[in-house]
C-alpha cells in the first residue's frame, strides 16, 4: 500500500510540474471557442465533452464505494473542475476501505447507478466520439496541442482519466478480493467504466 501511495503522489506532482512548467504557455481562445461553441473543431470538442462525462462516470463509480476513512465525495466534487488533478490524491490518501457504512445516501447511488443515466451517457459518448473522428481535423488538434496550454494538459488529463479508470476497477475489484482481468475494460474511455458499472449492479 506504502508503494501504490508513493507512486500515485509522485505521478500527481509530475503530473502539476509538467502541467505549470513543461506545456506551452499560450491558449490561442480555444477555451473561449468551445465555450461560446463559435465553430470548435469537433476533435477539441469531443475531449472537452469527455472532460465533462468522466468526472459523472467517477461519481457513479466511487461514490457507492466511499467507505474509507478518507470521505471520496471532496475529490468527485473537485473533478468537475479540475479533472484527475482533483481525483488522484485520493488514490494515495485513501486505505484499502472499511467497515463503515458508506457515507453516500442510497438514493445517490441509485440514480448515479441507474440503467437510464448510465445507457445516456454512453450514448453521448459514442456519439461525440462518431462526431469528433468523422469530423475532426487531426492536424488541426495537433496544431492546437502544440501551441494551447488549455488543449495540451485538457488532453493529457484525458489520457490520465483513462488509466484512472483502469486502476479504479482494479482496486474496486481487489477490494473485495477478487483478481481478474476486468480492469482492461477501463481501457475504452468512459464507456469501459460505465459497462463494468452495469455488470455490478446486475
Amino acid at each position: 500500500m506504502k508503494r501504490r501511495r508513493s507512486l500515485f503522489f509522485i505521478l500527481w506532482m509530475l503530473f502539476i510540474l509538467y502541467a505549470v512548467f513543461t506545456a506551452p504557455d499560450g491558449n490561442e481562445g480555444y477555451l473561449t471557442q468551445l465555450i461560446q461553441m463559435d465553430d470548435p473543431d469537433p476533435m477539441l470538442l469531443m475531449v472537452f465533452s469527455f472532460l465533462g462525462i468522466y468526472p459523472l462516470a467517477f461519481a457513479a463509480f466511487l461514490l457507492g464505494e466511499d467507505d474509507d476513512r478518507v470521505p471520496v465525495w471532496p475529490f468527485v466534487i473537485g473533478s468537475f473542475m479540475l479533472g484527475a488533478f482533483a481525483l488522484m490524491p485520493y488514490f494515495f490518501l485513501a486505505g484499502n476501505g472499511s467497515d463503515r457504512k458508506v457515507r453516500t445516501p442510497g438514493w445517490i447511488i441509485r440514480v448515479l447507478r441507474s440503467k437510464v443515466l448510465l445507457l445516456i451517457m454512453s450514448l453521448g459518448t459514442a456519439a461525440l466520439f462518431l462526431y469528433g473522428m468523422t469530423a475532426g481535423r487531426p492536424d488541426e488538434y495537433g496544431n492546437a496541442f502544440r501551441v494551447s496550454q488549455f488543449v495540451h494538459v485538457m488532453t493529457i488529463d484525458f489520457f490520465v482519466l483513462t488509466a484512472l479508470s483502469v486502476y479504479a476497477i482494479y482496486w474496486r475489484e481487489r477490494k473485495y478480493g477478487r483478481e481478474n482481468q476486468k480492469h482492461w475494460t477501463g481501457c475504452l474511455p468512459i464507456i469501459g467504466m460505465l459497462a463494468y458499472l452495469v455488470r455490478v449492479r446486475s
